[in-house]
């Protein structure tokens, strides 16, 4: 039994059920009830005034799948992460909602929709020993296009610009270590942008979709900061991808954008072996020197002025318009041939996520691109499982929390310890 939130909703894969021939319940202290195994409840079992609001067998859910009219919305972060200048507990923490597998009348297992914000570190003693390049890691695509609340009928548009609903800071505290992050340059306007204090034009610099800009650059760095400090632990990789805006022929742009990367992480930013093949430190290695922030950079002649930028990192996208055709290309970059990943980064990710026709953003066509990420996403959390756990090391998605990667994530990485130290 897995779980996980997609359209904002609560849902619940009943498989398990399915192989364990028990009753699946669904409920939370709203109430959702899911009969023939599992239950999600607002909190544990042990409250037996709570009642679940929605009961079905998996005879009912053949496929396994079911989406509630449940909202999830966007609750306090549990363990002190919710703000983040507080204290913070390591280890996981449970929101308000559980699922509970019963068989013959009897709870089973229970799990919840939970955050990791300390999941690598926590996880130590198992995968210190893999390479960078071996983990999987999870990540978000188009990491810094998000708004604060839900959209309105008048956001059309910024139906097909949004592909997250989470800042970076709540996406780094459920358990995303990878960041995916577009940059434009956009010139001030008379008395319109200040500067920061040592001159750097900082509020010039913006997060993009494309050409479209979303997010203040600024804003995204503060929530890295502000989580590499709270999370001591944590390994985390932004990846300045490709800079759509204000930067073609303009080499000084660069190196103003890398005055302020090395001003906010001069202390966390790890280094990498140039000129040495392989997967990379192992998270032991990262530990011990103590730094733990990895920038990936898209212009491989600006990384050559940097001993501290990481050269640019291959991302595996398909450009696919369908959930088969995205998942036989899928497939096939996966398991197959290996030659288009870049030698000098050890580092390469899966871009899980559909893209749309220029045809269906004027006219709607595909219903968003939240929609199209929910009809990938409570499939990929199976296919990662169960086929390409093995082989994959990044996979970043839309709107992340409509799948499980994060957990799938952990327990391939321990999995591969396994294998490992088998092979030792």
């Amino acid at each position: 039994m897995r779980k996980g939130v997609g359209y904002g909703f609560l849902f619940v894969e009943t498989n398990r059920c399915q192989r364990q021939g028990g009753r699946c319940r669904i409920g939370s202290k709203l109430g959702i009830r899911l009969s023939g195994g599992h239950k999600i409840l607002r909190y544990p079992d042990q409250d037996k005034m709570i009642k679940p609001e929605l009961i079905l067998t998996s005879l009912q859910r053949p496929r396994g799948y079911y989406r509630t009219n449940i909202t999830v919305g966007r609750p306090p972060l549990p363990g002190g992460w919710n703000t983040k200048d507080g204290a913070t507990l390591p280890g996981s923490h449970c929101l308000d909602y559980y699922a509970i597998l019963y068989k013959d009348g009897h709870m089973f297992s229970m799990s919840c929709l939970q955050i990791w914000p300390t999941w690598m570190y926590d996880l130590r003693r198992e995968i210190g020993m893999l390479p960078i390049g071996s983990l999987m890691i999870p990540g978000t695509h188009n990491s810094g296009c998000y708004k604060h609340g839900d959209l309105t009928r008048r956001d059309a548009f910024q139906r097909y610009l949004l592909t997250q609903d989470r800042d970076v800071w709540t996406q780094l505290v459920h358990g995303i270590r990878y960041l995916d992050i577009r940059v434009g340059y956009y010139p001030s306007i008379p008395n319109g942008t200040a500067l920061d204090e040592d001159g750097n034009h900082v509020s010039r610099f913006w997060v993009n979709h494309d050409v479209i800009r979303i997010t203040p650059l600024s804003e995204i760095l503060k929530d890295v900061r502000d989580f590499l400090d709270a999370a001591r632990g944590e390994v985390v990789i932004m990846d300045f991808h490709r800079f759509p805006v204000g930067f073609e022929g303009r080499p000084n742009r660069h190196r103003k954008l890398l005055a302020i990367l090395h001003r906010e992480f001069e202390s966390l930013i790890l280094k990498p072996d140039r000129g040495i093949e392989g997967l990379g430190p192992t998270l032991n290695d990262i530990w011990t020197g103590g730094k733990r922030l990895i920038i990936c950079y898209g212009d491989k002649h600006i990384v050559n002025e940097y001993e501290w930028l990481w050269p640019p990192l291959t991302q595996v996208w398909g450009n696919q318009q369908t959930v088969e055709g995205l998942f036989e290309y899928l497939d096939e970059e996966i398991l197959g041939s290996k030659k288009r990943r870049n030698s000098q980064n050890p580092l390469w990710a899966v871009m899980a996520e559909l893209t749309p026709f220029p045809l269906d953003i004027f006219f709607n066509l595909s219903g968003g691109l939240r929609q199209m990420a929910d009809s990938v996403n409570r499939n990929l959390t199976v296919k990662f499982q169960e086929e390409w756990w093995k082989e994959t090391n990044i996979v970043a998605t839309d709107f992340f929390l409509g799948n499980d990667l994060i957990w799938v994530s952990r327990m391939s990485n321990i999995k591969k310890s396994n294998i490992a130290q088998w092979r030792l």
